[in-house]
């Protein structure tokens, strides 16, 4: 008998903590803020386009966050007129290497880990009064990797919702997310809320974190 063949899918990372938890301090906001001056505009109008794109396909029509991806990667299959989106900012990656390098040193002494494998870094801006719509993350880019959130730009007035529970997330911290209970945001304050994104995974010699990138990131970079 013929049967299927089989597609190998990465393991899902069991968060079993709550909501979220900080596990990281004295990120530079401030430094990273300056980096972030510096990209022109036209780039985070060429993401946002790419990211309105996908959420449209997928039937969202919540368009109050812009982005911009420093390095990430996106497939068509992901929604019916999506097509796949790749970036990889090399040069703007290396200049936030080394505030990247201190938070994600921080979440490797956390759990423990030898290295890990950084597979995508992104900003999202939610504009003033704007939302996020309550959804959990699914896919294997969101759910076989640890999702830090680092406030670069906020207020207490932008609330975080995460199994209906508000929660604050302050700039200068870390937070890791867990993605997998449903989350929605509403920015009530007056200013245009930004946060940058990180997607982390143990690097291990398995076939689920070799050193070739998955067919979701963009290359492999180990820290």
């Amino acid at each position: 008998m013929f049967g299927r063949k089989k597609t190998k899918t990465p393991p899902v990372i069991q968060k079993t903590f709550g909501g979220l938890r900080q596990i990281a301090k004295e990120c530079d906001y401030n430094g990273i803020l300056d980096v972030l001056k510096t990209v022109p505009k036209e780039e985070w109008d060429k993401d946002t386009e790419a990211r309105n794109s996908k959420a449209k396909a997928g039937g969202n029509t919540n368009l109050d966050v812009r982005a911009l991806m420093v390095k990430f990667k996106s497939m068509a299959s992901t929604g019916k007129g999506f097509k796949d989106y790749e970036q990889n900012r090399t040069e703007l990656l290396t200049k936030l290497d080394p505030y990247l390098g201190k938070i994600i040193s921080q979440v490797k002494n956390s759990y423990g880990y030898e290295n890990l494998k950084l597979t995508a870094v992104l900003f999202t801006e939610l504009k003033k009064g704007g939302i996020i719509p309550e959804h959990t993350d699914s896919g294997p880019m969101l759910t076989t990797n640890h999702r830090i959130h680092v406030p670069i730009f906020s207020d207490p007035a932008v609330k975080f919702t995460l199994d209906h529970k508000d929660y604050y997330l302050e700039p200068g911290y870390g937070y890791e997310i867990n993605n997998q209970l449903p989350h929605d945001v509403r920015n009530e304050s007056n200013i245009d809320r930004i946060h940058m994104i990180i997607d982390l995974k143990e690097w291990k010699n398995h076939w689920w974190s070799r050193k070739d990138p998955e067919w979701y990131e963009v290359d492999s970079q180990k820290y």
